[in-house]
């Protein structure tokens, strides 16, 4: 090998350049995740952006409410999600519970005052999972997402669905639609936080309540249901719910019992109500349902209780 040829390969193989060659392949990935990073913060932004557009003030919701009255067939389908069967009885999504798109749902959750981020993210997922690919589909087909949902497509367990509902059967039991309220638990509820709240929390249903009749719940599932399912997940959708109902339909942890009642027994908006004026903040999106779960594990009610019921 010529002398020139062999100071080529010194020179390549030379740790200063191997050092050249790392500095520049560390800057393209730097630059790279740089871009994603990026990229990934403008979406958030615009969803939050976008999100915060279908907030409205109390007396816009009275204007608005007024063009969404109640109303309900037969026919119509539904959800085992109180707040989804409002915003259909309402209209605010389609009446008839079928051939709903993502978009429908986001804007009503908006309206809502739900946090936007994570709405766009449970959305995707729940449209996702609920995708039934057929047969004669090609195998990429079952990748896609739903065009449109049909609201009692949510009644499919341990996709959102779960036992120990506060509104519902669990699903293995005698009757088990959960589209339809159990008004005994509903009642339960109302019963129990007159019976426990004196001061200022009276009339009131709190978060405190919450963890107890959810304890009960959960244990009266355990005692009844031998196919019982209620693993982290399904823990944490229901503390997930427990701040739905109480710091985005109720405020600041509490809900009057008229409009627990009006929301979860007959599924229609209360006349003096109106929706959150901010959208939830993400903050108390990670916290409050963390405050629920702990609350409801520190909760020391028994299944004697029920008899007090």
């Amino acid at each position: 090998m010529s002398k020139s040829k062999k100071s080529s390969l010194t020179r390549i193989n030379s740790p200063t350049s191997q050092k050249k060659s790392k500095s520049i392949a560390t800057r393209i990935i730097s630059t790279a995740l740089a871009v994603l990073a990026a990229y990934f913060v403008f979406i958030v932004i615009s969803i939050e952006v976008n999100g915060r557009r279908g907030v409205v003030s109390p007396d816009e919701w009275k204007e608005l409410i007024k063009r969404h009255p109640y109303q309900r067939r037969d026919t119509d389908l539904r959800s085992p999600c109180p707040m989804l069967n409002t915003l259909a009885n309402h209209g605010f999504i389609a009446r008839d519970g079928r051939n709903i798109k993502s978009q429908d749902l986001f804007d009503a959750l908006m309206l809502m005052g739900a946090p936007p981020s994570v709405s766009v993210l449970i959305l995707n997922y729940v449209y996702f999972r609920l995708q039934e690919p057929h047969p004669q589909d090609p195998l990429w087909a079952q990748f896609k997402p739903l065009k449109t949902l049909d609201l009692d497509r949510l009644t499919i367990f341990d996709v959102l669905e779960h036992d120990v509902s506060l509104t519902r059967n669990d699903t293995l039991l005698a009757h088990p639609d959960t589209t339809y309220v159990v008004p005994a638990y509903v009642e339960r509820m109302i019963k129990f936080a007159e019976m426990k709240n004196q001061g200022t929390s009276k009339g009131f249903f709190t978060r405190e309540n919450e963890h107890d009749v959810r304890k009960l719940r959960w244990l009266e599932s355990i005692r009844d249901n031998r196919n019982i399912h209620m693993d982290f997940f399904a823990q944490f959708a229901s503390s997930t719910e427990c701040s739905l109902l109480l710091d985005i339909i109720g405020r600041d942890g509490s809900i009057s019992l008229p409009h627990l009642k009006s929301f979860l027994l007959n599924e229609a908006f209360p006349e003096d109500w109106h929706p959150r004026e901010t959208t939830f903040p993400l903050k108390d999106l990670i916290t409050k349902p963390m405050i629920c779960w702990h609350g409801l594990r520190k909760s020391q009610v028994s299944l004697d209780l029920i008899n007090e019921l």
